[in-house]
């Protein structure tokens, strides 16, 4: 009974990893079509029914679905430039204004290759509280 939890837990901790590293994957897709301009790609990466969730300045939460006015478009055209990397344990992307100061935070829920959701913190002072690596220009 023990080795049969053993290989279940073992099972299901490099199914966890093996799914962790697809959805950077296209996390790391995503940005490289937002940073070469491939319009095309962001939108095959997105699925339909995408929500743009938007911590807002002011504690707000806004949320965009896909099937309202801006769509895919909308999301794919405000695809952040920065750098990767891990919201609560999700793959996610780090932008600096050119001051140095973070400028959003975005974090992606990835289910079936494309990504379904993409909660974003823009609020100055939500940034400044949060403890963020210092930035990198390319």
């Amino acid at each position: 009974m023990l080795t049969s939890r053993a290989r279940r837990k073992v099972r299901a901790a490099r199914q966890s990893a093996h799914d962790r590293q697809q959805q950077r994957e296209v996390v790391g897709a995503f940005l490289a079509a937002a940073r070469e301009g491939h319009f095309g790609r962001l939108l095959e990466l997105l699925h339909p029914e995408v929500e743009f969730t938007v911590h807002t300045p002011g504690g707000r939460f806004v949320t965009i679905g896909a099937t309202e006015v801006a769509g895919r478009a909308r999301v794919a055209g405000g695809a952040a430039r920065g750098r990767a990397a891990t919201v609560n344990g999700r793959p996610g992307v780090l932008a600096w204004n050119e001051d140095g100061t973070p400028m959003s935070l975005l974090a992606f829920t990835v289910a079936d290759g494309r990504i379904t959701g993409i909660t974003a913190v823009v609020d100055p002072a939500e940034l400044a509280r949060l403890d963020l690596p210092g930035p990198v220009f390319r």
